[in-house]
Parts: C-alpha cells; sequence; structure tokens
C-alpha cells in the first residue's frame, strides 16, 4: 500500500507552489488592490490598510487566476481585476462579520471595528465594495456582475438568516 501524506503538509505544499507559478499575476492584483484604495479620506486609508496588511493568503485570488489559465485565458487584464475583486469581497465581508460576530482579533491582530469602532467598519467594508463593483462595470461584462451580485444577495441573505438565529436564541 502507499504511504499517507499529511493533508496540512500536502495542501501547504500546493498552496506555495500555486503562489509561486502565479507570483508576478499575484503582484498585479495586489498593486491593483492598493491603487483602488487609496484615497483623500484618512479614515479609509488607515482602515483599509490595516486590514490588508493583517494577512491572509490570498488564496482566492490565485484560483481566480489559476481558473483563468486553465480555461485557457491568455489576455492580460480581466484575470487579474476580477481576482481583485474576489479579494475585495472578501475583505469587505470580514470586515463586516468581524462587527457581528464582536470579534477584536483577526489573524492575532486587533481587528478595525475593535480600533475604529463599528460603522466605520461597516462603512469602509462597503467602500470595499463599492470599489470592487466599480472594477466590474468597466470590465463591462454584465454576466460578471451578475454572477457577483447574486453571490453578495446569497451571502447577505445567510447572515441575515444567522442573526435572526441569534435574535431568537436571545429572547
Amino acid at each position: 500500500m502507499g504511504s499517507v501524506i499529511p493533508l496540512k503538509k500536502s495542501a501547504n505544499s500546493a498552496y506555495l507552489e500555486l503562489k509561486n507559478m502565479l507570483g508576478v499575476k499575484l503582484q498585479k492584483v495586489e498593486s491593483l488592490i492598493e491603487h483602488k484604495l487609496k484615497s483623500d479620506v484618512d479614515l479609509i486609508k488607515k482602515m483599509s490598510e490595516h486590514h490588508l496588511k493583517s494577512g491572509g493568503k490570498r488564496l482566492r485570488a490565485l484560483l481566480t487566476l489559476e481558473s483563468a489559465k486553465l480555461t485557457g485565458y491568455k489576455e492580460e487584464i480581466r484575470d487579474i481585476n476580477l481576482a481583485a475583486c474576489v479579494e475585495l469581497i472578501h475583505s469587505a465581508t470580514l470586515l463586516h462579520d468581524d462587527v457581528i460576530d464582536e470579534s477584536s482579533l483577526r489573524r492575532g491582530v486587533k481587528t478595525t471595528n475593535s480600533i475604529w469602532g463599528n460603522q466605520s467598519s461597516i462603512l469602509v467594508g462597503d467602500y470595499l465594495l463599492s470599489r470592487c463593483f466599480e472594477i466590474m462595470v468597466k470590465d463591462g461584462d454584465l454576466e460578471i456582475c451578475n454572477f457577483y451580485h447574486q453571490r453578495l444577495q446569497k451571502l447577505h441573505k445567510e447572515k441575515c438568516f444567522n442573526c435572526n438565529i441569534k435574535v431568537k436564541q436571545i429572547f
């Protein structure tokens, strides 16, 4: 019989291989995100920098880039734009989740809501979503816009459902 490879070791190896293979494109995703989050509003700048610099593997962006590659996409911009969108949506939902869950730490770092408050965290999360939608509108593919719209709608319905369960448990 064959040997068993621990999943964590195998997954880490696969992640690092994917990251090395797509490193140049991933850096372009990072640059696009940084560009889109530049703001003359100091609070937006500070909060988005804090949140985005607090870690994360960018696994969603890597999977988006690799999916584009596997489907034969050879251009140089749409995959990067959509990978940035996936990361912006993910980041926005994390900001919102930290407020809902009253979290004070994420990945061992203080959450934005624990530093700047819940209202600011929700608003900056919404700002990240608006920047994502700006990228999608510029892309011009209504099918992509509709896809993300449906996913966000489903995500928010689930969050509301979970909040409703928590409220029922209290009363």
